[in-house]
């Protein structure tokens, strides 16, 4: 069993609500800091587990479990999964024509599956997975350069990886 460390951004959360934050920690996220940056609320999860998905599959269990109201809107980890919409803002297309791509209706097929939350309203795909699709058959479509932050812009960001 390993340690993995990953980020979720969040909506529906106050971290100045005690009473929230209680019921959080009761639903399993105490290796969890939650704290807002620029981008918005969001948790740091320090979580073991046998693999890194069961650790986030785990933490969106958790954190969606306390308030109908509280959803993850992004994960980031060693991996960078992410949802459609972040697809689409990467590559440069709309949502539409990611939902196209995946669903095989425009392009060459085979779009990768997702890693994660397969049956939900938005499923996580692996970025490696989709910008080796892209460079295979839309090379295009995906962005010259670093896929990950730098510290400027993103003070999680550390050499070497997210903090």
């Amino acid at each position: 069993m390993g340690e993995w460390t990953f980020r979720l951004d969040l909506a529906g959360i106050d971290v100045d609500d005690e009473t929230q934050m209680d019921r959080l920690f009761e639903a399993g996220c105490d290796d969890a800091t939650f704290a807002t940056d620029a981008r918005g609320t969001y948790a740091v999860f320090h979580r073991e587990a046998p693999t890194p998905e069961t650790a986030v599959l785990s933490a969106l269990r958790d954190v969606e479990s306390v308030d109908g109201a509280v959803r993850v809107l992004r994960v980031e980890n060693e991996d960078e999964w992410l949802t459609g919409a972040e697809i689409a803002e990467r590559t440069g297309r709309s949502r539409q024509s990611i939902g196209q791509l995946v669903r095989g209706d425009r392009g060459p097929g085979d779009f990768p599956a997702p890693v994660a939350r397969h049956d939900a309203r938005s499923p996580l795909w692996s970025w490696d997975e989709v910008r080796s699709w892209f460079h295979r058959y839309l090379p295009s479509s995906v962005p010259a350069g670093p896929q990950r932050p730098d510290a400027r812009c993103c003070p999680e960001w550390v050499a070497g990886g997210w903090r």
